[in-house]
């Protein structure tokens, strides 16, 4: 149970720094209208639509009738903090 809050936490931090950056982008789309800027900011956007789905599937479930467990959470917190990673360095590199 853990790990599905961390790795909601980290999601969310992810969801953050996606933000930022898309506004970034929008900023430098409107102002060189870049084909490549464009490009950025559809995969931004289904970054995002990606990371607030994994928010979905961490969320806590319902409790088990039966008192088990969920399985292994590990995965998706994983991805989330490769992810948390790798945007950060590309919020680093694009914040001026």
């Amino acid at each position: 149970m853990v790990l599905r809050y961390l790795g909601m936490a980290v999601a969310l931090a992810n969801i953050s720094i996606i933000i930022i950056l898309l506004s970034i982008y929008w900023k430098n789309y409107r102002k060189w209208k870049s084909e490549y800027t464009l490009g950025l900011l559809i995969f931004g956007t289904f970054l995002l639509i990606q990371n607030l789905l994994s928010m979905g599937f961490l969320a806590p479930p319902p409790p088990m009738p039966s008192g088990g467990e969920h399985g292994n959470d590990y995965s998706l917190l994983l991805i989330n903090i490769s992810q948390l990673v790798a945007l950060s360095a590309l919020l680093k590199i694009s914040w001026k």
